[in-house]
């Protein structure tokens, strides 16, 4: 079984909203508003996804950057904490050389080397979570199963696309698709049909999170893999409901990826607070939410199991926490309340 483990997150930076973490729960005015709503909401529970489907097992896992990508996140930790400091975390977070697709100017301002950065493009074990991603993928495609990586942001994407196609030696196109806005509905409708026929060649499918939010069918993934963190959870859960919804025949296992020392796991505190006050709102009781909750028995996770046990990949693993919306993630991340 995995367990939490590692040390705790350093509590800088945690963006723009405040310095620490309230708990926003006040019992009184959460019934008060309930009372108000009840005449004019009905709440669609969507438990027939829970009775029909074989499973959802859901987990966050705290990644360690290695040398150059920790260097790399320490030296912009004095900038403001702004949203433009939030899409610099988020791609350097995924690999160092993304640093450089957001404005190659600044690595005189920051003393990088540049042509390290250039050289680490094709190199997965250069940033945490390409390195996770080309290991997960390289036994995903062992275990016969396809996985499905979401990202807000087109330059993570490009990127892993380039490393899969020169690592596993494929063909873009054929073994791995990129959906985004720009590509013509008759082309996505060819590839997503590809994607959940299981006789296809198609591996993994790269695809944005905001143009493939809704209305897309993905059951060809039994993996989802969030590459960075969103304000919002009604966008993370629209995301692996392109993969956990009526057809789907494997227990689905979703991966919140995150880096140690950067402000994604306090984001990620505040996105599971945004959702469990939208629960309580919407939940008639507090035993109606845990038995929604509650994981499936009997699933776990041989492949993650496989990884974190693995001599040459365990360095890299800080935390893992198995069904994160169910625990008190502000303790677990050691932030301030």
């Amino acid at each position: 079984m995995i367990t939490s483990r590692g040390k705790k997150m350093r509590g800088k930076n945690k963006g723009p909203h405040s310095d620490s973490i309230a708990d926003p729960f006040d019992n009184a005015s959460i019934e008060k508003l309930k009372s108000a709503i009840a005449p004019l909401v009905h709440v669609h529970k969507g438990t027939i996804l829970q009775q029909s489907l074989p499973g959802l097992r859901d987990c966050v896992i705290l990644l360690k950057p290695p040398t150059v990508q920790k260097s790399l996140l320490e030296r912009i930790e004095g900038l403001p904490s702004t949203f433009e400091f939030e899409y610099k975390v988020a791609l350097i977070s995924v690999h160092p050389y993304l640093f450089l697709r957001y404005h190659s100017t600044e690595t005189q301002k920051f003393e990088i080397d540049q042509d390290v950065l250039e050289a680490s493009r094709l190199n997965p074990n250069e940033g945490v979570k390409t390195r996770f991603v080309m290991e997960l993928v390289r036994l995903c495609v062992a275990n016969n199963e396809k996985v499905l990586i979401f990202s807000q942001y087109i330059q993570p994407l490009e990127l892993i696309k380039d490393q899969l196609v020169a690592i596993f030696n494929w063909v873009d196109g054929k073994q791995v698709f990129t959906m985004q806005g720009k590509l013509d509905q008759k082309q996505r409708q060819t590839w997503i049909n590809l994607f959940n026929d299981p006789q296809s060649e198609v591996k993994v499918m790269l695809a944005s999170t905001k143009c493939c939010s809704e209305g897309i069918n993905l059951i060809g993934a039994s993996r989802i893999v969030l590459l960075d963190v969103v304000w919002n959870p009604s966008v993370e859960r629209q995301a692996i409901s392109r993969a956990y919804r009526l057809g789907q025949k494997k227990v689905v296992y979703t991966y919140h990826l995150m880096t140690s020392g950067t402000t994604e796991g306090d984001k990620y505190c505040r996105q599971a607070q945004k959702d469990r006050l939208s629960e309580l709102v919407f939940t008639s009781s507090l035993n109606e939410i845990e038995n929604q909750k509650k994981p499936e028995a009997g699933i776990e996770d041989t492949i993650l199991e496989e990884m974190v046990d693995h001599a040459k990949l365990k360095d890299m693993f800080e935390k893992i926490i198995n069904q994160p919306k169910d625990k008190n993630l502000i303790e677990t991340f050691g932030l301030t309340s």
